[in-house]
């Protein structure tokens, strides 16, 4: 995730869910590659995100992208359609996590889009 936005969106999961530490995962243009290419959803799952959920014991996943994607360059609407359906295919993989995804606006707002609590 850009740099404009990655401190911004740390310290909002901080202030508004309980966590005091946000690992943080980030790659160019995300959630379109987790919608559009099967193989990068399980890459990130087995090397990177199941380090943070069974090492760091994460419970919570956060799926974001921002206006002004660099790596997804469409529309916001599209964007946010696109952490959407990348949400759901985390929650699909991962049903033991909650799962929500989050778009940052250029002035800093951010939208909650869509929030999975995790299956027990």
């Amino acid at each position: 995730m850009d740099g404009r936005f990655i401190h911004i969106l740390n310290e909002y999961i901080r202030n508004n869910y309980r966590y005091t530490f946000v690992d943080t995962i980030t790659d160019a243009g995300a959630v379109n590659k987790i919608i559009n290419n099967e193989n990068y959803l399980k890459s990130i799952e087995d090397k990177v995100v199941l380090i943070s959920v069974n090492k760091h014991k994460s419970d919570h996943i956060f799926v974001a992208g921002h206006s002004d994607c660099a790596g997804c360059q469409t529309s916001d609407e599209i964007q946010k359609k696109y952490i959407c359906q990348a949400a759901e295919k985390m929650h699909t993989d991962l049903p033991h996590e909650a799962v929500t995804g989050l778009f940052v606006y250029e002035n800093g707002e951010i939208e909650v889009l869509v929030d999975y609590d995790m299956d027990n």
